[in-house]
């Protein structure tokens, strides 16, 4: 599971009883690459915030006070060289000093820069950042490998392999072909190398998706030797670069375009999914009222949601039921309901506490006509 997956995590099962400040600064190096690029920004963000403490009437003296000193806290720290602005596309940062809690959490995706105020975390956008798969590269030559990890726009050369194979020569006579056994054997003990480091770092950490590089006579040899495990999460397609030569832009540049391809797969499956499971005893549901339905039963696998879809929400603060224009009080426990101002954070929350997939479908608006919502179903 992914680190941030596990932070997100983390943050909703806390529970604070405090408001929470839910910063997110974007890193974007297009745009925030500069100190003073980031500066503005940080102070924008601290203004706002200290703008929606003053005018939030519901705020007593004692939680505005509280609030203004975890917006100091905050501006200090982001203002300090203890931020960790290296090495990443973005910053969530939830801080509530009542509560005991200040987390800093890397993006590797860069995120709309915002601040959230509200008595849970703001997790959302860690969630849709981190819907990027974790990549495994494999570049292969009959001399030499490179393996890259990491998500499709930060991979990280993690190892090269490079073995004295002999090449092939016009020798003639009757040894020649046992010289040509000899060099293929050679190269099948380099390709064996190369999956022995590949099984190695799977040990480590686990990929969630493998691509592979090199001759065309070569990558089907290669791909035969994985492991079963690592062998069933190779994409489709071919990274198409020289394995001796390649820059890391050339390489980001290919994954990139199987990254869409591959992302464009798994949300195609998904909606198709939706579609053949939506009716009375399907495994899918489909819009507000029956999405949210099927949270309260913890029936929910994966949690398909359009990327602007939001709107207002009741939940039960004692047992957790989330409900759309209720009529009355909770009908579990009896319970006064409160008014949740996004039901797209509630329903990922909901989602992550039952392990299910959070996906945001980005490439086909199959959700529209659910209102921007959906679920497949467990049973």
């Amino acid at each position: 599971m992914s680190t941030v997956v596990q932070a997100a995590k983390r943050l909703l099962q806390r529970r604070p009883g405090h408001r929470v400040i839910s910063l997110y600064l974007d890193l974007d190096p297009e745009r925030f690459a500069t100190p003073q690029a980031r500066a503005s920004q940080v102070r924008s963000l601290i203004d706002d915030a200290s703008r929606r403490v003053d005018r939030e009437a519901d705020l007593s003296h004692e939680d505005k006070v509280a609030l203004r000193e975890d917006i100091e806290r905050l501006d200090r720290y982001l203002s300090s060289p203890e931020a960790p602005y290296q090495g990443a596309r973005a910053l969530a940062i939830f801080c509530s000093g009542r509560d005991e809690l200040f987390e800093t959490v890397q993006l590797s995706r860069s995120v709309e820069g915002r601040v959230v105020i509200e008595h849970v975390p703001f997790v959302a956008p860690l969630i849709e950042a981190v819907q990027q798969r974790r990549w495994c590269v494999i570049l292969v030559s009959r001399r030499a490998a490179r393996i890259l990890t990491g998500p499709a726009d930060g991979l990280r050369e993690d190892r090269r392999v490079n073995d004295d194979v002999h090449g092939q020569h016009d020798q003639g006579g009757w040894s020649q072909p046992r010289y040509e056994r000899s060099i293929e054997k050679e190269v099948d003990d380099h390709l064996r190398r190369v999956v022995e480091a590949v099984r190695q770092l799977w040990r480590r950490e686990r990929c969630d998706r493998v691509a592979l590089g090199g001759p065309r006579e070569l990558v089907p040899r290669f791909e035969a030797m994985l492991p079963e495990e690592v062998r069933g999460c190779v994409v489709p397609g071919r990274v198409e670069v020289d394995v001796a030569t390649a820059s890391d832009e050339q390489i980001a540049a290919a994954i990139e375009a199987l990254a869409e391809d591959d992302d464009r797969r798994r949300e195609r499956d998904a909606l198709d999914r939706l579609a053949a499971g939506i009716g009375s005893r399907g495994r899918a549901k489909g819009g507000p009222q029956d999405t949210v339905a099927a949270l309260n039963e913890r029936r929910v696998h994966t949690l398909l949601l359009e990327p602007g879809f939001d709107r207002s929400a009741h939940q039960c603060p004692a047992c957790g039921l989330l409900m759309i224009d209720p009529d009355g009080s909770c009908p579990a426990d009896g319970s006064p309901l409160e008014q949740r101002a996004h039901l797209r954070e509630a329903a990922i929350e909901a989602a992550l506490g039952q392990h299910a997939e959070v996906m945001v479908v980005r490439h086909y608006p199959d959700l529209g006509p659910f209102e921007g919502i959906g679920a497949l179903l467990r049973f």
